[in-house]
Parts: structure tokens; sequence; C-alpha cells
């Protein structure tokens, strides 16, 4: 029965076209795949070393040398004490985290990069965080927050932290200073700590790994990170519900390479936790030229993927943040390097940003770029350090 379907392709010129390509591959053909050494994999419970949990203070967790790093998550408790936490609380509670090699900074995630973060995640990926993280809560309760920390060398397994060698290594919480509030904020914040997953080889293995990344002078690695814009505000004008017909215009002054531009618009704090405002269109134009443009329905599509569709991302407020594109969607276990864009050249780049708001209410409106950069890991001492970025 098979026959004649072997026999009507075997007379099909694009069929003998495709198995006369080197690309060709048949699955059948046992071998074994590549497989990894073993090891053990531990979570272990990192408490703060210095600082103290307060509106606008910091805190620090020393790294331990355990092992190559693959996970940190960044965890609280919170009490609903007066009433309940609002969604989007993490916000007011995270004004920025930083990566720290000895005492300098080498990756930083503010709370505007955290959001656009989770905005581009896929919705099978935001739901342990929206139950986690972004929704609200009762009053009169303890809950546990959990943000798992992903600075750019936690996005490939063999760009993750091998902590054993490296330079010791910190992490750095900076607070939000939101105004008192029984429920807003660090308000009746109780513990924060972090979880550390840390994957250790046998000697032989880890031999091996010094062996090959440190025989010579530095290693250098290709990571994401994170760079924001200066924020821009406006007001909504008394009776109006949007922002005028120009829009609002946020200037970029970056001149790294960027694979991904977010824009963010949220209502200016008072006593509440502000979720991101729906944005209606987003234009890019530079050097006098129209970039990106798209507005309404349209922005749904700005995630291209590899099959030509887009993705069904968050289906909360968070989808409200939007993306600029340059390459092609990332899948889940990729962190392909498809494309990037350098602003180095780009003469008066300018993202216009038009949304609907209140009447007489404030509104920041932050671009988030995430950008492509080299670090070098010195072999002599483990120090790492941002090499280039445009």
């Amino acid at each position: 029965m098979s026959s004649i379907i072997n026999n009507s392709n075997a007379n099909s010129s694009l069929i003998n076209t495709l198995n006369a390509s080197d690309s060709k591959m048949n699955p059948n053909v046992y071998s074994t795949r590549t497989i990894n050494p073993s090891s053990a994999t531990v979570y272990q419970e990192t408490k703060k070393s210095s600082g103290t949990i307060g509106a606008s203070q910091t805190i620090t967790f020393d790294l331990l040398k355990y092992g190559i790093a693959q996970q940190i998550l960044m965890c609280y408790t919170k009490v609903g004490a007066d009433g309940a936490l609002e969604a989007y609380d993490f916000m007011d509670v995270i004004d920025r985290i930083e990566l720290l090699s000895a005492s300098k900074v080498i990756d930083t995630l503010t709370n505007n990069d955290i959001l656009a973060q989770l905005s581009d995640l896929e919705y099978s990926q935001y739901y342990p965080l929206s139950e986690s993280l972004t929704k609200s809560r009762g009053a009169k309760a303890s809950h546990l927050f959990c943000l798992p920390l992903v600075f750019g060398f936690f996005k490939e397994v063999n760009t993750n932290l091998n902590l054993q060698f490296n330079e010791p290594m910190s992490v750095r919480i900076k607070f939000g200073g939101h105004p008192s509030n029984a429920s807003a904020g660090v308000s009746n914040l109780t513990d924060c700590y972090l979880k550390l997953r840390y994957k250790a080889y046998n000697e032989g293995d880890y031999s091996e790994i010094l062996t090959q990344n440190y025989s010579d002078p530095e290693m250098n690695q290709m990571i994401t990170g994170f760079y924001n814009e200066s924020t821009a505000s406006v007001t909504i004008k008394a009776g109006a519900t949007n922002n005028g017909e120009k829009g609002t215009s946020v200037e970029l002054k970056n001149t790294d390479c960027v694979n991904d531009f977010f824009v963010v618009v949220r209502k200016q704090n008072t006593t509440t936790a502000s979720p991101p405002v729906a944005i209606s269109r987003v234009k890019m134009t530079a050097s006098g030229q129209d970039i990106f443009d798209l507005s309404g329905a349209e922005l749904f599509y700005s995630k291209l993927c590899d099959n030509g569709f887009s993705v069904v991302g968050p289906t909360d407020a968070t989808q409200n943040v939007a993306k600029i594109q340059v390459g092609q969607y990332e899948y889940l276990g990729s962190d392909t390097q498809s494309n990037t864009l350098s602003l180095r050249e780009l003469n008066n780049p300018v993202i216009t940003v038009f949304f609907d708001g209140t009447a007489n209410a404030a509104y920041d409106i932050v671009v988030c770029e995430r950008v492509v950069k080299i670090v070098s890991t010195i072999s002599s001492s483990g120090r790492i350090q941002t090499s280039l970025t445009n």
C-alpha cells in the first residue's frame, strides 16, 4: 500500500530536489543523542548579608560558591494587613535588582524591565508568574511572592554563572519608595530571601570546564541585558480620554545594539499599585524614516514567530506592554540571536506612544530596550566585566 505513495513521490521534481539537499537527515538512522555529564542539582536558600527592608532601602545577598548557578528565585512574604494586596503590587515593592561581581554592577533589572520580560512570555510560562507575583491577594493573611531573576546569564545553559570559579558575586535589591500605605510598597513585607538552583559536577568534569573555558586570558560571552530610556510623562487634559493626536514622544538616547523595544505606560503612583495601561498605537521613526507603526489589533501581531504567526501571551493587563521586535520570536528553551539594531548612527530615533487614559490623570511612559552585550571573565581572577555594548 505504501508503494504507491513512494512511487508517486519518486516522480516528484520537488521531492527529488529536497532529497538531494545536504539538509536531508533520516530520523530513523540510530545515533546516540548528545548527553550531558552527570551532576548534582540542589536548591539553596540564601539570607541577606546586609541592609534593611524598607522604602528606598537596599539589601544585599552574597551568593554562595556551591557550583554553577542555573536559577535565582527572589521570594518575599507580605501581609495584607488593612486591605487586599492589589495586582502588580511587586512594581511598588521593587525598584531595581542588580547583579554584582565583587562590588561592580554587571547587570540590572528595573521593575519595568521585569514587567517587559513578563509581557514577552508565552501563556504557559506566564501562568506561574501570574499566580505567584502579579495577581491580587486577600487581606488579613500572609502571602508568599516568588519572582525568577532572569538576568542575561540565565537564558543559555553555557552562560550560567560559575560561582565556584568567579570572583565573589552578589545580588542587591533596592526597594521602591512608595508613599506610606498599609498595603502598598514594602509595608508589611516581613521576609525576603533567595532560592538558588546550583549544579555541581564531579571533579573530572569540572576540571574539563576550567580547562576549556579559562585556558585563555579571558572568556568572552554574549548575553542580553536591559537599558531604560528616560521616563516621559503626560497629563491627560480635562475632558479628554487620550493623550492627543500627536501622542507622547520618547527620545532614544541609547547607542547600544537593541534586540527588542518594550513600551510601558502606567498611571503615576498615588497610594495603590498601577497596572500597565492599554496602548492604542506605537510609532518609531529614525533618520526621517518610519520604522514601525502599528495600532489597535495590529499590535497583537508584533511578536512574529518562525511559522509566520504570532504567539499567545499573558491575558491580563501585562499584555498591554507593547513590543517592537527586531528579530524572530524566541521559542521556549531557545535564545537564538536572530537580529539586532544598532542605535549608534541613527539620527534622532523617537518612539511615539498613543493611549487612552483618565482625564486629569498623569502617566509615565517608559521604553525598555533589551540590548545585546559581550561580557568577559578574567581567567586569572574570575572577575566579570562588560567589554562591548555597541
